[in-house]
């Protein structure tokens, strides 16, 4: 892991996501960029508030990146530098992604319903839109390192060659115990073979790391994840969307939605890409 980008607005929660971050990006030996997109509003928009007025407000917002860029620097001694865009924070952070190509993106979660909904929107759609891949941190998820990672498992979501590499590379880092778990919502009408046939897949897959396996029972995959991490006592909690049906649900409660708004572990969500 080379490079993490960290998208703020300067809320409590995306500055609990950059502590996070940065703490990762020192243990990995990685660089960190803070990435800004500057929203104008509806009167400079209408060109209700002068050129000279914008320029300053634009400038203000900069000092700021830049203040923290720095503070974050000195207090965790790693690479810091930053990126601010007048432009739909999506929309930047999507170009910006592609130009940049990240290891990772971090983004901050608010703990609460209300305000998660507010932010939700842009998480999902962080989700849905950038090929890389992307870590939600709850407001009150903290790091110190990471001994356990718990992946839920579903065969049919990932794709064909999707490796799982990040994953991998961070048990390795931090020579964390790997999880793989697969939400059983219809016990009884599974047969053996077919767990059989879900182990030896993953085992396919993850041959080259140490790992185990377990099946939860429940009737709602998003409560049967949020009872496995609360169980295995899980650093970080990683998914793969769907590539059609996950994605034409985010904004309907999809799992992975629900899933962040349970738990305070943060989520890795792993894309499948082209």
């Amino acid at each position: 892991m080379k490079t993490i980008i960290v998208a703020t607005d300067f809320s409590a929660a995306a500055n609990n996501a950059l502590g996070y971050a940065a703490k990762l990006a020192s243990a990995v030996d990685a660089d960190l960029v803070l990435f800004n997109a500057y929203h104008m509003s509806t009167h400079a928009i209408n060109g209700m508030v002068g050129p000279e007025v914008l320029d300053r407000l634009v400038r203000n917002n900069e000092k700021q990146l830049q203040d923290l860029s720095d503070e974050t620097a000195q207090k965790y001694n790693i690479p810091v530098s930053w990126v601010s865009k007048t432009d739909d924070t999506i929309e930047g952070l999507n170009h910006y992604v592609k130009d940049r190509h990240p290891d990772l993106v971090v983004i901050g979660m608010e703990s609460n319903v209300f305000s998660y909904e507010l932010l939700g929107n842009t998480t999902t759609a962080a989700i849905k839109h950038l090929k890389t891949p992307i870590l939600v941190v709850p407001r009150m998820a903290t790091f110190s390192s990471i001994e356990k990672i718990l992946y839920a498992y579903e065969p049919s979501y990932l794709g064909q060659h999707n490796q799982l590499d990040l994953m991998k590379e961070i048990a390795r880092k931090f020579r964390a115990q790997l999880e793989v778990f697969h939400v059983d919502t219809h016990p009884k009408k599974d047969h053996p073979e077919n767990e059989e046939n879900l182990i030896h897949a993953a085992n396919t897959i993850l041959k080259d790391i140490p790992h185990t396996y377990s099946t939860v029972s429940n009737e709602t995959i998003a409560e049967g994840i949020a009872q496995e991490v609360d169980h295995y006592n899980a650093d970080l909690l990683v998914m793969v969307p769907h590539k059609t049906g996950f994605l034409a649900s985010l904004f309907k409660g999809s799992n992975t939605r629900r899933v962040s708004l349970k738990t305070k572990v943060p989520l890795l969500v792993i894309p499948n890409g082209e």
